[in-house]
């Protein structure tokens, strides 16, 4: 009996069958898993942003050590010299200084000045001395007084006073008892002397006037009495 042809074995069948349900096709494996960590991360940063977003902007500000360090902010308030003088002196203690002056006339006391100043409290004391036909002398004093401690706002405006009567063609005094400057001003009148001086926050106002108001004074003799009477008032002031 001759031998047959070779067994010839079909073409194998994938196990299981191509298509089958529940199975991908042939040549690829199970399908990869979604990652969820971005989605974690996405899902804490929004957490910390709403309840704590402006402590974490801070910290993140505050680790930076590229950063340059922040200026401390300047202060607006003005400073400058305290007030040296709360009070000013009786016209007597000025009088009691100068010999040959005519009779006081009684004083008003300390009374508000008007100013346009809002720094400020400013008051005046004014002492005059007069009889008939004879010079005569007033000495004007002003306090300035800060409103605000330590700003210097009354020392500040006593010494405008002074610098404007410089400014308008005064002579300055080189010295002149406790005055921190003093100056010989320039007037108009031709009977009339006038020195100005500040000391703190005081400032002085000297005129003296000759026996007649409408006539000529020797303006050397009126200088050297407003002198005296400007010492006096500097010295009494303290």
């Amino acid at each position: 009996m001759q031998p047959g042809p070779p067994y010839q074995q079909g073409p194998q069948q994938p196990y299981p069958p191509q298509g089958y349900p529940g199975y991908p096709p042939p040549g690829y494996g199970p399908p990869p898993k979604k990652s969820n960590t971005g989605l974690i991360v996405g899902l804490v940063i929004g957490a910390v942003v709403l309840l704590g977003g402006g402590g974490v902007a801070a910290v993140l500000l505050l680790s930076d050590s590229g950063s340059s360090p922040t200026a401390a902010p300047t202060s607006s308030k003005k400073t400058g010299p305290p007030d040296k003088y709360t009070a000013m002196p009786a016209c007597q203690r000025i009088g009691t200084k100068i010999r040959n002056l005519p009779p006081l006339e009684p004083p008003k006391g300390e009374e508000p000045a008007s100013t346009s100043n809002d720094d400020i409290t400013y008051t005046r004391s004014s002492c005059s001395w007069r009889e008939p036909n004879a010079p005569s002398a007033t000495v004007s004093m002003y306090l300035s007084k800060s409103k605000e401690p330590g700003s210097g706002a009354g020392e500040e405006w006593a010494k405008a006073g002074v610098e404007n009567a410089v400014t308008d063609g005064g002579v300055l005094i080189p010295s002149m008892a406790k005055a921190t400057k003093a100056v010989h001003t320039k007037l108009d009148s031709s009977s009339q002397c006038q020195i100005k001086f500040y000391q703190g926050n005081v400032e002085g106002e000297i005129i003296v006037t000759g026996p007649n108001p409408s006539g000529t004074v020797n303006q050397t003799v009126c200088k050297e009495n407003a002198l005296k009477l400007a010492k006096a008032t500097s010295e009494a002031i303290g």
